[in-house]
């Protein structure tokens, strides 16, 4: 299968990189965009989020889905150079069922170790509804992937991403439990949240374990699995770091099945606006709603098959 796919695009992975995923849970550096080109995209996005005339959301603190009005984001979410990557991974069927933008300012602090695979957090006190739902199993490597996207400079100074090898295999937390968001307390490192009160193991130490930091230029891409453990580094230098995730599902995955708000990180929103995008193949389970135009008009690309 996956050297079946590996022929139709010189745009695949490899079966090299095919295994170091399953070994490790993420793969790459790979280029997408020059060094020049990158920040240019991203200005230009900036002024697509300022000026849209329908935005998902007013929400300046959860900054979700702009690739639903942006259209520098809605194309970037189904480039050819990644989406032939991710078939390699997921099949040739996906959905882009979210995106985050992570900016990163001078002098602010490191997103602690988590792992997800529902992507369950929030804001609450009782146990949360999962935003995906998997309703099958799959012959493919995985149905959930992430590429987060480098759109300025992310070295260590910067604060780049951090991953631990292999720990995709198990469970090292309970992203079930409720989390308690308190920005005031230091050890709250993931945007408010402790997320180390999800650890299954108190005496566990992740930062004993071995940790790859994922070092990345303007325009240069990763993709990875949510329950690969992963954060970032602080960033020291005198810059902001700006990355973008996009989040892909097999449509098999039910996304939002039992959720119409999100209530995270101090603030809420209505997911009446939401739907996912058909980058890949065919969607045979109809159990997601699909936009094929952005919420301002601008039509998604499927990228085909054989497309280079």
């Amino acid at each position: 299968m996956t050297e079946g796919i590996a022929e139709r695009s010189s745009l695949a992975l490899t079966p090299e990189q095919v295994e170091f995923f399953k070994e490790n849970g993420f793969v790459g550096p790979f280029d997408l965009y020059s060094e020049d080109e990158a920040p240019l995209l991203w200005n230009q996005a900036m002024i697509e989020m300022v000026t849209s005339e329908n935005k998902p959301h007013d929400s300046t603190i959860i900054n979700y889905d702009r690739h639903l009005d942006c259209n520098t984001l809605s194309d970037h979410i189904s480039r050819p150079e990644i989406v032939h990557k991710l078939r390699s991974l997921i099949g040739d069927d996906i959905l882009c069922w979210k995106t985050n933008i992570f900016k990163k300012a001078p002098g602010e602090a490191g997103t602690g170790w988590h792992q997800v695979e529902t992507f369950v957090v929030g804001e609450t006190t009782t146990s949360a509804t999962p935003s995906l739902t998997y309703t099958e199993e799959s012959s493919h490597l995985t149905q959930e992937l992430t590429v987060w996207t480098a759109f300025s400079p992310a070295s260590r100074e910067h604060g780049c991403l951090r991953y631990i090898p292999g720990s995709h295999k198990r469970w090292y937390y309970d992203e079930s439990r409720p989390l308690t968001r308190n920005v005031e307390s230091k050890s709250h490192d993931f945007f408010g949240y402790d997320y180390s009160e999800l650890k299954l193991d108190d005496d566990w130490d992740p930062n004993q374990e071995e940790i790859v930091d994922m070092e990345m230029k303007p325009g240069q891409f990763v993709i990875f699995l949510a329950k690969c453990i992963h954060g970032s580094l602080p960033n020291v230098s005198d810059t902001t770091r700006l990355g973008f995730a996009s989040r892909y599902v097999a449509p098999s995955v039910k996304v939002y099945e039992n959720v119409d708000r999100l209530s995270e990180f101090g603030d809420e929103i209505s997911l009446d606006y939401h739907g996912c995008v058909l980058v890949s193949g065919e969607d045979r389970y109809g159990y997601n709603r699909l936009h094929d135009k952005n919420l301002n008009g601008h039509p998604f690309r499927k990228v085909g098959t054989d497309e280079q």
